[in-house]
């Protein structure tokens, strides 16, 4: 049966608006359409139609959600035929590598009514101001957030038995990687770095569980902020680039530096922090166990929760002055050309899976 995944390969974060999109094709894809156009001119819904239209003949999908609107796409990968659709608007820019080729450029800004939308010109203007605030308080308070996110690292650390921690994080790797390599295929990235989850509108949202689906072992790492569970996930990549595996790399959504969960292609393997491992964990590296509780400060961590809500409250203003934008450019745009494009480009690659 054909396979969802779905991910983030853009985020709002600490560093700002943190941009993956460079991993969502490797240079070794058969296709890659960049759709360029304007808010609310149907690139989402071409994607999301395509992607299910495809789905139904059997194969898998990468659906890549919008951090700033997690219901809409960012892009769809078809991962077994190395065929993908792309938003390549601002803030997620991306040019063809090879245009003419593999890749084409698709503008849907030609079906926008020039003159209509000149009328909207002074709100469109004031908006985008508005939206650019919005996003700049966000960034802000996410930042902060950070800052009291490190203080909490370094107090934490105070009560870590970091001996115990290595001897566990030494067998670990050991145990890992008796595993042998069986998925020897040749993939476009032997390094992929993605979000698995978002700071979004909606709050904090969540698709690690589509990643995990249909993994053969799931080793899920249960430790407090500060026990290293970050640096563990660093080792066994710097242990995968040795003996040159396959990886897919997934980021904290806040703070992109430090990192969540690592699968390793090549033995079908993911470690994890994510609390969606739990569930068919094949084991659960319990780190707290070097852990002493009673040098946490609960008000750093109160301090920390009171930031992120403050950004996603000013993420949904962000969203609030897109969705302005959206309804003032749908009255412009002639759908009838958009939904003509949508159509060529499925016939082509309909046309390529035969």
């Amino acid at each position: 049966m054909a396979k969802v995944r779905r991910m983030f390969t853009g985020g709002n974060t600490a560093n700002g608006f943190h941009s993956l999109h460079d991993n969502i094709m490797g240079p070794g894809r058969n296709k890659l359409y960049i759709l360029k156009g304007m808010p609310g001119g149907g690139k989402s819904s071409l994607m999301r139609y395509i992607g299910e239209k495809v789905l139904d003949k059997g194969y898998d999908i990468e659906f890549h959600h919008c951090p700033s609107d997690p219901n809409s796409i960012d892009g769809v990968v078809i991962t077994e035929l190395g065929i993908g659709i792309v938003d390549g608007t601002a803030p997620h820019m991306i040019d063809p590598i090879y245009p003419g080729l593999t890749d084409r450029l698709i503008d849907l800004a030609q079906f926008i009514d020039r003159e209509k939308l000149y009328k909207a010109k002074e709100e469109i203007i004031r908006v985008r101001k508005n939206n650019k605030k919005a996003y700049g308080k966000a960034f802000a308070y996410f930042k902060s957030a950070k800052i009291v996110y490190d203080i909490i690292v370094e107090n934490n650390k105070l009560g870590v038995d970091f001996k115990g921690v290595d001897k566990d994080t030494r067998i670990l790797i050991d145990e890992i990687f008796s595993k042998k390599a069986e998925n020897r295929e040749e993939l476009s990235f032997k390094e992929r770095h993605l979000f698995s989850n978002a700071n979004t509108p909606d709050g904090f949202t969540d698709y690690t569980g589509t990643i995990l689906e249909g993994m053969e072992t799931n080793y899920y790492i249960e430790g407090e902020i500060g026990t290293g569970k970050s640096t563990l996930l660093k080792r066994l990549i710097e242990e995968c680039k040795i003996r040159d595996y396959n990886m897919e790399i997934y980021h904290n959504s806040t703070i992109p530096e430090r990192i969540e969960s690592l699968i390793i292609k090549d033995i079908n393997t993911c470690i994890t922090s994510n609390s969606n491992g739990l569930e068919n964990a094949y084991k659960i590296v319990k780190l707290n166990k070097y852990f002493d509780e009673r040098i946490m400060d609960k008000k750093d961590y109160e301090a920390y929760e009171l930031l992120i809500n403050q950004a996603t409250f000013n993420l949904s203003n962000a969203r609030k002055n897109h969705q302005i934008l959206e309804k003032t450019y749908k009255p412009t745009v002639d759908y009838n050309g958009v939904n003509e494009t949508r159509e060529r480009i499925l016939k082509e690659i309909l046309e390529y899976i035969d």
